[in-house]
């Protein structure tokens, strides 16, 4: 591989960002060639900085960097898509932190960047959206797009241990190994859980789909919260970490649901 140049241009999305000093950022980005990268902005932080407005999570951009000693320099920013809609609405935000930390967690060390990167920035454009998008789709389409995409693609149509093609009743479903157990094999492993025959119609939906296939997917709340507990563990089990976004997430569903429980009216 040739070295890179000392000053490059590349376009990354913003994953997080860190205060440095009294004026500078460090930036932490995606790249569909170069990977994940932490670069400097500096003086980004001080009133009149140019390119300020532009390093903010979520956002698309166009960076030109120059070689520096510990990070790369950010020269100069421009915008292509700031997902400006992502603010303005706190599921939107919520799922974007997520499906933006788990494309951080997958991508450590990962030079092959460019489905990571393809896949999040249709997660983003979707949520940004808004509108008619169920947002709970969209973030359990990227998480198996982006197994899929890492090479933890899970198993759906045939037994991890027998092979035996998968019949709709009787299943459970691996975190560890990353796919579904038929009724004969089922206790073979550890870790298993009960996958429900509509469970897996739905995954195996989302497996195969594009993201323009799902946007509008409506899903039982109950059949969703077994979709979501499946991948969640299998996302756990592969990154070997609890992910922070989690929590927001959790949090911002149970005041959802709060709210949609006080909505209801009560009465004749």
């Amino acid at each position: 591989m040739s070295p890179r140049p000392r000053v490059y241009k590349t376009e990354a999305i913003v994953l997080r960002t860190m205060d440095l000093g009294e004026a500078d950022r460090v930036l932490t980005v995606l790249t569909p060639r170069l990977g994940k990268l932490r670069v400097i902005a500096k003086g980004v932080r001080r009133p009149r900085s140019r390119i300020g407005g532009a390093l903010q999570p979520f956002s698309d951009v166009q960076l030109v960097l120059a070689v520096g000693r510990t990070w790369d320099v950010v020269t100069s920013s421009s915008l292509e898509d700031p997902h400006l809609g992502l603010r303005n609405d706190l599921h939107s935000t919520a799922a974007a932190w997520y499906v933006v930390e788990l494309a951080d967690r997958f991508s450590e060390g990962a030079a092959d960047s460019h489905e990571a990167f393809r896949l999040l920035a249709q997660a983003l454009s979707a949520l940004d959206a808004g509108g008619e998008v169920a947002r709970e789709v969209v973030a359990r389409w990227f998480e198996l797009a982006l197994l899929d995409a890492t090479g933890f693609r899970p198993e759906l149509g045939r037994c991890l241990e027998c092979g035996a093609a998968i019949e709709p009743e009787g299943n459970e479903f691996s975190p560890v190994g990353g796919g579904v157990l038929c009724p004969h094999c089922r206790n073979t492993a550890l870790g298993t859980r009960p996958v429900s025959a509509d469970a897996l119609k739905i995954l195996r939906h989302l497996q195969r789909s594009p993201l323009v296939g799902v946007l509008r997917l409506r899903v039982t709340p109950a059949l969703h919260r077994e979709v979501e507990r499946i991948l969640h563990a299998t996302v756990s089990a592969v990154i070997e970490r609890e992910l922070r976004s989690r929590a927001f997430l959790d949090e911002v569903a149970a005041r959802e649901a709060v709210s949609a429980a006080e909505e209801v009216p009560v009465g004749p």
